[in-house]
C-alpha cells in the first residue's frame, strides 16, 4: 500500500508533470473508484486548471482554480501514469487504468491516467466548501514531520490499544502505514504489542525521531516499490533498506535472532521477540 514516502513522491512527480494544466476532458473506465456524486464529479473537474500537487497523509490532493480539488486514496495499489488519450471508454487504455484526465496548456496535450489493479482506490472531486467538510470528517492526525513530540505523545499515549494499531489510526498519526510502522518500531526497539498507553515520553520520543528519520530517508528515495507501485518519474528504492518489513524468519539485523510475524490489530507484523521490549 502506498504510504506517506510513496504518497510524497506521487505528488512531488504529479506538481512537476501537471501543474499549470488544465483538465479539458475527464473519462471514467470503472466508476466504482469515484466516490463522488458520478453526475458532478466530470462536470466539477472539466476546465479546471491544476494550481499543484500535494499529499495529505496517505491521500494525493491536486488542487484546481476556483478552491475546487481532487483527492485520491491510493489504497493497495493506485498510482498515476502519463500516456496517450483513449478518445472513448473503448481504448485503447493502459493495462488496470480506471479514469483519464486529458491535460491541455503550454506544448502538446498530455493524458494522466489513474490506475488501480485492485480496483480499491477512491477518487474525490470537491468545490472548496464540500472540500472543507470533508477534511473535517476525516479528521486526520498530524502528519509525523509537523506533529511536536509533546502533541506525538499525548495522543498515541492517550489510546487504548496495542501499540501498532494505534499508529496505524489516521485520526491519530496521519501518513503511517504497515512498512513504516514496522520499520519505525524495530529503530527505536520497541514491540508492535505494547500497550500505547504505558508509552513512556522518552520512549515516544525515540519513536517520533526514528519514524522521521526512516520517512525522510525513503522520501529522498522514492518510498519503497513492493508490488506494482511506481511513481509518475519511475520506481522507489527504500526497500533495499528494510530491517524487518516482510522479512519474517530472517534472521535480525541487530541480534540475529529470528524475526517473528504476528497479527495486531488486523495487520501482519514482523519484529524481533529480542529487540523489541
Amino acid at each position: 500500500m502506498p504510504e506517506l514516502p510513496e504518497a510524497e513522491t506521487m505528488a512531488r512527480d504529479l506538481g512537476r508533470a501537471v501543474t499549470g494544466r488544465t483538465i479539458s476532458e475527464v473519462l471514467v473506465a470503472y466508476w466504482p473508484i469515484v466516490a463522488s456524486d458520478h453526475d458532478e464529479f466530470a462536470r466539477l473537474l472539466a476546465g479546471r486548471r491544476i494550481e499543484g500537487a500535494s499529499r495529505l497523509g496517505k491521500w494525493v490532493r491536486l488542487d484546481l482554480s476556483g478552491g475546487a480539488a481532487l483527492l485520491v486514496h491510493l489504497k493497495m495499489t493506485g498510482q498515476f501514469l502519463l500516456g496517450e488519450w483513449p478518445g472513448s471508454t473503448d481504448g485503447p487504455w493502459p493495462p488496470h487504468a480506471r479514469a483519464a484526465f486529458r491535460l491541455t496548456g503550454e506544448g502538446e496535450p498530455l493524458t494522466l491516467f489513474y490506475r488501480d489493479v485492485r480496483k480499491f482506490g477512491r477518487l474525490r472531486a470537491f468545490e472548496a466548501d464540500g472540500l472543507r467538510a470533508f477534511l473535517d470528517e476525516l479528521a486526520l492526525g498530524p502528519d509525523p514531520f509537523q506533529a511536536s513530540p509533546e502533541e506525538f505523545h499525548r495522543l498515541v499515549s492517550g489510546k487504548r490499544g496495542a501499540l501498532k494499531a494505534v499508529l496505524l489510526d489516521q485520526q491519530t498519526v496521519a501518513g503511517l502505514g504497515n512498512i513504516y510502522v514496522d520499520e519505525s518500531l524495530f529503530a527505536a526497539g520497541l514491540s508492535p504489542w505494547r500497550p500505547a498507553g504505558g508509552l513512556s515520553r522518552a520512549e515516544s520520543d525515540s519513536l517520533l525521531a526514528r519514524a522521521r528519520e526512516i520517512l525522510a530517508t525513503a522520501v529522498e528515495l522514492r518510498g519503497s516499490t513492493v508490488g506494482n507501485y511506481q511513481g509518475l518519474e519511475g520506481a522507489g528504492a527504500y526497500q533495499g533498506r528494510h530491517q524487518v518489513y516482510g522479512k519474517s524468519g530472517w534472521p535480525c539485523p541487530r541480534c540475529g535472532e529470528t524475526l517473528v510475524k504476528s497479527v495486531v490489530g488486523g495487520r501482519s507484523s514482523v519484529h524481533c521477540l529480542k529487540c523489541q521490549k
